[in-house]
């Protein structure tokens, strides 16, 4: 399903608001005209190649006309408020449709085209509309081009006045409002349409996406601010010259597009500010100046071939890594009497393939009839926790045991690549049978039990060979095929979605939490803690790697039924179809079907502790002591 949330609950919120208001303030500290003149500049060019990114890094269309659609609307503005003596306000919005009418031209002779040829036919077009311009001089001035147009004012206040403070502020206005289009258009059916096409477009086109229709779209919308930014250059420099459509101005835009990140919104406008400030910076170097220029931009394309964008981001992810392990940190030595009076046991620091865990265990039973041990594996983005009442009815008769999974509760992050899977998660849960068995015997054939992301842990430890003594599954529908299952296996919802989502909006944390878990409550609240200090790679890396999963050895496994099995499901889990976990052929389930728990949701064995732990107790003593079979023929 597409999760699409409005921008306001989204993680990018926070950052724009703050950049925004930084360039909003910038005038009271650069009070100087031409400090000012660079940042408009940054506007304009900021505009242009996000508007470029359009077509070229959403679209996939090498669209080398763009510089062109620019430069018409330059000399639509010169034309309209020069020539026939139009308001500059209604010239400058004109020089964007003309842009899209030209755009459309444009498109009429690359609908079939691919490759190499889009190319050469728009730089083909755009040397013709330069022809054009310079051969009507009457109208564009030829080769001199037109001088002296209007410049931008209202009631008599010339923009150009205090220090160019009124082109600055129309500036940052037209930069917000096409980024806004350009993000909401992005995120729209057409939107959709141009990148599925962009990605496969044969499929695209089997599901209905008209190419022809796709590629006009794409190129009319890149046009239309960028028309507009091309009305307000010409009356910010109030010159319309043919030098628009040179190469020069075509590789500087190029060359933002490029290292900021095709295919962003955000990156060009990054790079803008980027390349720009840098180059005035640098100016006094003469030739120097656009060798540097080159050679950073070589750089950050070989360091990072995603652009300045994907440096921010993995900045972010690094940021992100800092602060969750921090707070795993924090925790593990503060909080850790609360954990253990939460769970009535021993929580200790083990180590494991994948690094150190935190695991609780209960150690020996009481009881005088002790029965197997019982290992409890959570979900994504929860902690071991998330088993206090299981803890506290079953502790007498069974060795309780539980860990937070790498990146997860109090454990240390991990190497994502090699860690956040879930053959990963099995080995882990081996090393704490075999490291606490070690120390103190009592942790063989364990009845084992995984909620969600757990489940799939625990039917991984069993098929992989590990004795148990049994199996319980709750909100983990099994897989034979990934991906084709996971459509069937789980409902369509934004919750599905978020858990595999590697940054999370307070909001997103919130709903998160609340369908795993329920509402925050004061005894719910480490639940909703422990989505905030959950690394958020764990969460991406973990959905990617489903695909490499060894999901037919789990459903063989359950086929013939080497094993006591039980699903325990919430009756109103919000991710499960529940008719698929039904249809599934299973050789030995318990009651012969899979059973619900009651107004259960997500996590019945937390929301319903005691119906919960009345059906597994029942589970428990059947794979134990299963009832005999009468022999009689």
């Amino acid at each position: 399903m597409r999760y699409d949330p409005p921008f306001r609950k989204t993680t990018g919120l926070i950052p724009t608001l703050i950049a925004l208001t930084v360039l909003a303030l910038l005038p009271l500290v650069f009070t100087d005209s031409y400090s000012r003149h660079i940042l408009i500049l940054a506007f304009v060019f900021a505009i242009v190649a996000s508007n470029w990114d359009l077509s070229l890094g959403f679209g996939g269309l090498f669209n080398f006309a763009h510089v062109a659609l620019f430069a018409i609307g330059v000399y639509t503005y010169g034309i309209l408020a020069k020539t026939l003596d139009v308001s500059p306000w209604l010239a400058m919005p004109a020089g964007g449709l003309v842009a899209m009418i030209v755009a459309a031209l444009i498109a009429l002779p690359v609908l079939r085209l691919s490759g190499i040829y889009v190319i050469l036919v728009t730089i083909a077009f755009s040397q013709l509309v330069y022809q054009i311009v310079i051969s009507q001089s009457d109208f564009t001035g030829g080769t001199s081009g037109m001088v002296l147009l209007p410049a931008l004012d209202i009631d008599g206040y010339r923009f150009v006045k205090n220090n160019r403070l009124g082109y600055y502020y129309t500036g940052l206005v037209l930069l917000i409002a096409s980024t806004a289009f350009l993000y909401t258009f992005t995120r729209s059916r057409y939107g959709r349409a141009i990148i599925a096409m962009r990605d496969n477009k044969y499929y695209a086109m089997a599901r209905g996406v008209s190419e022809a229709r796709t590629r006009l779209v794409t190129l009319m919308a890149s046009a239309l601010f960028t028309g507009i930014a091309g009305g307000f250059y010409g009356s910010y420099v109030r010159v319309a010259s043919p030098d628009a459509f040179g190469l020069g101005f075509l590789t500087l835009l190029l060359s933002i597009l490029l290292l900021g990140g095709a295919g962003t919104i955000w990156g060009p406008v990054v790079a803008a500010f980027v390349i720009t400030v840098f180059s005035e910076a640098i100016g006094d170097l003469g030739p120097w100046r656009n060798i540097l220029i080159a050679l950073m931009i070589v750089l950050v394309l070989v360091f990072y071939p995603g652009g300045l964008w994907a440096a921010i981001q993995e900045g972010r992810e690094i940021l992100n890594t800092a602060i969750s392990g921090l707070k795993a940190k924090i925790r593990r030595g503060r909080e850790k009497a609360a954990r253990e009076a939460r769970l009535g046991a021993r929580e200790r620091m083990i180590e494991t393939r994948h690094g150190p865990v935190a695991v609780s265990d209960t150690g020996a039973p009481s009881s005088a009839d002790p029965a197997p041990p019982v290992l409890m594996i959570h979900g994504n983005s929860s902690c071991k926790e998330v088993f206090t009442h299981q803890f506290a009815a079953f502790r007498d008769r069974h060795r309780m045991i539980a860990f937070d999974l790498p990146g997860h509760g109090v454990s240390t992050n991990a190497d994502p690549e090699k860690t956040y899977n879930v053959q990963a998660y099995a080995e882990v849960a081996e090393d704490v049978l075999d490291a606490l068995g070690a120390e103190a015997p009592g942790t063989e054939n364990p009845i084992v039990f995984g909620w969600s992301l757990g489940g799939y842990v625990a039917l991984e430890l069993a098929a992989r060979g590990r004795p148990v003594s049994g199996v319980a599954i709750s909100g983990t529908p099994p897989l034979a095929v990934a991906p084709d299952d996971i459509g069937a296996a789980y409902d369509a919802t934004s919750h599905f979605i978020l858990a595999g989502k590697q940054f999370y909006a307070p909001n997103e944390t919130r709903a998160f939490a609340t369908s795993t878990a329920g509402p925050k409550t004061r005894d719910s609240a480490f639940l909703h803690e422990a989505v905030t200090r959950t690394d958020g790679r764990a969460r991406f890396y973990m959905i990617t790697k489903l695909m490499v999963m060894n999901w037919p050895r789990q459903m063989r496994m359950l086929r013939e039924g080497t094993v006591p099995f039980a699903i325990l499901n919430g009756s109103d889990d919000p991710f499960l179809n529940h008719a698929y976990i039904a249809g599934l052929a299973y050789g030995a389930i318990w009651t012969g079907k899979p059973n619900d728990i009651k107004a259960g949701g997500h996590a019945p064995f937390y929301a319903r502790p005691e119906a919960f732990n009345e059906a597994f107790a029942t589970f428990i003593a059947e794979a134990c002591h299963p009832p005999e079979r009468d022999q009689r023929p």
